[in-house]
């Protein structure tokens, strides 16, 4: 496939930033497509009554564990991609997507077991930038 293709195809510039793969799910989100789409906004809805929570607050620290958001997922939405490889690459291609930086604006930590989380600077300006996006 040629890049003007993938260009085309993806919507966008292509950023040598971005892995191939997390390209592909960005492309599912943007084309709405479930259960990739569901849980973008299912995650900004949970970031928005998280930072309205905390309103003395300008930033607050939004923790998504892809395993526990399965377990909540799975009780709205039944799809048989709905696994955590899926989530944790759909989260990725939505950082990716909306131009998040690694280490100032989100963070990835590992539990001893293996499992990832992903720790997002969530405050309004961003909530609005994710708002826009979908």
């Amino acid at each position: 496939m040629s890049e003007n293709t993938r260009m085309l195809i993806y919507g966008g510039q292509m950023s040598s930033e971005i892995p191939i793969p997390i390209h592909n799910y960005l492309y599912l989100i943007r084309g709405k497509r479930p259960p990739y789409y569901d849980i973008v906004l299912y995650i900004v809805s949970e970031m928005e009554k998280h930072l309205s929570e905390t309103e003395d607050l300008k930033e607050v620290l939004y923790t998504v564990n892809p395993k526990r958001l399965q377990r909540e997922m799975e009780k709205k939405v039944k799809h048989e991609k709905l696994t955590t490889l899926n989530i944790s690459r759909t989260i990725l291609a939505f950082l990716y997507g909306n131009n998040l930086k690694k280490d100032s604006d989100y963070y990835v930590t590992t539990t001893s077991g293996g499992r990832r989380n992903y720790h997002i600077r969530v405050n309004a300006n961003l909530l609005s930038t994710f708002k826009a996006c979908i």
